[in-house]
This record gives C-alpha cells, structure tokens and sequence, in this order.
C-alpha cells in the first residue's frame, strides 16, 4: 500500500489525517479516509513491527533473568494496546472508504 493520498496532503491536511484515524466518531472528505485508510496500514504494520521486537527484548531478557523484562513487558503491553487501537480504527476507516458517496461521521467505536 503507497502513500499517495497522505503525501499529497499538506502539513495541516496530515494533522487532521491522524486526528480521524487514531480519533473516533470525526466526519471527512473521501480525500481524507483515503488518506487515513493509507496511513492505517502503515500504523498498524510498524506496531506489529515493533510487538515482534519488543517480544524478543521480552524472551532474551526473562533467560537471563533481568529485573528489566518488567519494563520491557510494560511497554509490550502498552505497545499491544495501541495495536488492537489502531486494528479497530482501520477497520472503521475501512468501512467508511468502502461507501465512497458518504462523507459523514466514522462509525462509533466501544
């Protein structure tokens, strides 16, 4: 997945980019939920990224038994969070590009 729709936004277009995806409930231009739609599933390749990592830190240091593990564990889960957050709000921005003549507000979420 390119990046067209997100880099042709200018640097204010991109503030409220990330506003509709990481934010629930915000209506937009199809523009935008193009946009967002692209930024989505770079968010949530780069936390998976980052889980996978964070994982092996995890592993390594519960072998040698350091007293670090917990803040690593720590921000795994914090990490994980973020990942499901941001799995839950592609999906939304998701259903809203799939109706291309509707611009209204993203569907609710919780």
């Amino acid at each position: 997945m390119r990046l067209d729709h997100y880099r042709a936004c200018t640097w204010r277009e991109k503030r409220q980019v990330l506003d509709l995806f990481w934010r629930r409930g915000r209506a937009a231009a199809p523009t935008m939920v193009a946009a967002a739609y692209e930024y989505g599933w770079w968010a949530v390749a780069s936390l998976t990224v980052i889980a996978v990592e964070l994982a092996l830190v995890v592993a390594v240091l519960a072998m040698r038994a350091s007293s670090w593990g917990w803040w690593v564990g720590a921000g795994e889960a914090a990490n994980a969070l973020a990942l499901l957050w941001a799995m839950r709000r592609l999906r939304d921005v998701e259903a809203v590009a799939a109706r291309p003549g509707e611009s209204g507000p993203l569907p609710q979420v919780g």
